[in-house]
């Protein structure tokens, strides 16, 4: 009886730390816990993760150095633009 009372408070203890979002690294590094919406070619819309039925933000991709994605991809963008070039 103990032990089936241990697995079910470790299989809660396992469900509620798999919720999953989505991470937008600024250039600032703060990182905004949201639900992206859309990204577009110089914008990217979201809704902060917690509280998903509240207003939809938008952030500058140019100001975003990377997002990571709930299913663990990531995105991360050019720090120098495409025409410049780094110095050896």
């Amino acid at each position: 009886m103990k032990q089936s009372i241990l697995i079910l408070f470790a299989i809660i203890i396992t469900m509620t730390g798999a919720v999953a979002q989505d991470i937008i690294t600024t250039k600032t590094g703060e990182d905004i816990l949201a639900k992206i919406v859309e990204v577009g070619h110089t914008e990217i819309k979201y809704k902060k993760f917690d509280n998903p039925e509240g207003p939809q933000f938008t952030i500058l991709k140019s100001d975003v150095l990377m997002i990571r994605y709930e299913n663990g991809t990531k995105d991360i963008k050019d720090i120098l633009p495409r025409n410049q070039k780094t110095t050896r």
